[in-house]
């Protein structure tokens, strides 16, 4: 039809204009040759995957190869914006230790955060604050925030990432990477409220197998408190 003629044509000219100009014109001098310093490294990695792959069409795996690399850059800015690393939140745990109080401004911790001696992206802050909704208007256990934001520390992907981290001395852990029992349950259950991996049957096994236990906690005694668990629900009745 003729509205169908005139969309197939409206489209064939947006192609067009995003179609890339390519400037066909020789070069005469050594000034008109201005290199970017990642081109050798983009074509070698390219040339290694033509040879791989050995394509029929190589235009259209190029367009391909080089469409899914920019998307590929496009999720890792955006990732860059969210993802904090273990150093982020070593500076956050000192910087709100030195306040001397379990509660803390949201708009004060929002400037700890983000101030140029943390600095953790404002993106990250702001996902971490969502994850813990405040029950005090304006304010936040500082600790709690903390262990929420271990959820986007590179590097914790499961429980035993956690507690990991959790005992470090730069975190919670003393000298030797222990922490009180009861200071354990309390963190550990904050934790829970957010990895949904972890039942509640799970997380009373634990907490039952490690009151047994020595009054400080090390990781190889939760590792062995959380195996007994694990045991003990997989092979509970359903």
């Amino acid at each position: 039809t003729l509205s169908q003629r005139l969309r197939e044509g409206e489209r064939e000219q947006g192609a067009a204009r995003d179609r890339m100009v390519l400037d066909v014109e020789p070069m005469y001098c050594a000034e008109q040759i201005n290199i970017p310093e990642n081109l050798g490294e983009v074509l070698k990695a390219y040339a290694k995957e033509v040879i791989r792959q050995q394509p029929a069409d190589i235009f259209e795996f190029s367009a391909q190869y080089f469409a899914q690399l920019d998307q590929q850059e496009d999720e890792f800015m955006d990732n860059a914006q969210w993802q904090v690393e273990r150093d982020h939140v070593f500076k956050l745990v000192y910087e709100c230790s030195n306040l001397k109080s379990e509660e803390i401004e949201l708009i004060k911790l929002r400037e700890i955060c983000e101030g140029e001696t943390v600095g953790i992206p404002s993106k990250a802050v702001d996902m971490t604050l969502e994850l813990i909704l405040a029950e005090e208007e304006g304010k936040v256990q500082w600790r709690k925030y903390v262990i929420a934001m271990c959820a986007q520390v590179s590097g914790v992907e499961d429980v035993t990432g956690f507690v990991r981290l959790l005992m470090d001395p730069a975190m919670f852990g003393n000298d030797v990477g222990q922490l009180a029992k009861e200071e354990f349950v309390t963190l550990f259950d904050w934790w829970s409220s957010i990895d949904q991996a972890i039942s509640a049957e799970l997380k009373e096994g634990l907490f039952n197998s490690l009151s047994s236990g020595p009054d400080m906690v090390s990781y190889e005694a939760f590792l062995d408190a959380l195996g007994k668990a694990e045991a003990e629900t997989a092979s509970a009745p359903a």
